[in-house]
């Protein structure tokens, strides 16, 4: 009696399979940048992301050969030492940062793939490096902007005086200064400075967004108005960032407003970011039952 046997089913495990082994060495670094500061990390974690999209296309690509595979490790080895080369350019830069990051993602490209396989990278790579260079652009856009914090801070305070708080808004060195008697009795007084305007998140949405689209095939006019929605949308979340900031102060206190202002911005940011990118991806589901909601009306 013959027997069929059934297909033989082979279980890779989790490091032995060649596209998991490099997804988990490239995520290793993360942690090492949240530790130097969560801003620093969430462009680079986009980065990430945009690897794991991508995951599927690159298990397609055959293996790295042995020259090439020598080239990557020695990249990837020389990428913990960047940080000597990015220190004299900018002397803030963490032990570990974006550029080593991206030099180890490129070592890591060149050992698991085979050559062609650095077109898939680009996007990443330059999504990681961008960020590097985020507080350089912040630093050369500071003379331009400057003098758009009191406007800015005008703003703030026409927010605050709607949801009921008598703030008011005097200038000292040119630092425009918002001040209003807490629920306490006490004055809570927060200088606007530059940072307050949140250049720094709109340059990171601006880095992620053009990646992004980079990516997408979508016609040029629906990239626009989603970057014009976005840019908007980013510049209403730090008016209410700075809005909850000063609410937490007039509520709670300078010491809860103070907790409030270190993760707010990074909680607020990474929630826009993902709705945004959500509603972007859903854009021709949302689109055809816009049109369907205004048919019924009219």
């Amino acid at each position: 009696m013959n027997q069929t046997k059934p297909p033989s089913t082979r279980v890779y495990p989790l490091v032995g399979s060649k596209l998991n082994s490099f997804l988990i060495l490239a995520f290793a670094p993360l942690p090492i940048l949240f530790y130097f500061g969560l801003l620093s990390a969430v462009i680079p974690l986009y980065g990430f992301l945009l690897l794991l999209m991508k995951s599927q296309k690159l298990f397609t690509f055959k293996e790295a050969t042995t020259t090439q595979k020598i080239t990557g490790l020695i990249i990837l080895v020389g990428s913990f030492f960047a940080y000597f080369a990015v220190v004299h350019i900018y002397p803030k830069a963490a032990f570990y940062t974006n550029a080593n990051y991206a030099a180890y993602i490129l070592g890591l490209f060149l050992i698991f793939f085979e050559l062609k396989t650095l077109k898939e990278s680009i996007s990443p790579l330059i999504l990681i490096t961008a960020a590097t260079s985020s507080a350089l652009i912040s630093q050369m856009l500071q003379p331009i902007l400057s003098p758009y914090t009191n406007n800015l801070a005008q703003i703030v305070v026409s927010v605050l005086r709607l949801v009921g708080i008598n703030a008011s808004i005097y200038s000292r060195s040119n630092i425009p200064i918002i001040t209003f008697p807490s629920l306490s009795g006490t004055t809570v007084s927060g200088a606007f400075v530059y940072e307050c305007i949140g250049i720094y998140s709109m340059i990171a949405f601006s880095i992620i967004l053009t990646v992004i689209l980079f990516e997408d095939p979508s016609s040029p006019k629906v990239k626009l108005a989603y970057s014009i929605i976005g840019l908007i949308g980013t510049s209403a979340l730090n008016i209410l960032r700075i809005t909850i900031i000063f609410v937490t102060n007039y509520f709670y206190g300078a010491e809860a407003g103070g907790t409030i202002h270190y993760i707010i911005g990074y909680a607020l940011f990474s929630a826009w970011i993902v709705a945004f990118l959500y509603a972007y991806s859903k854009r021709q589901f949302m689109r055809a039952k816009l049109i369907s909601i205004w048919k019924r009306i009219v």
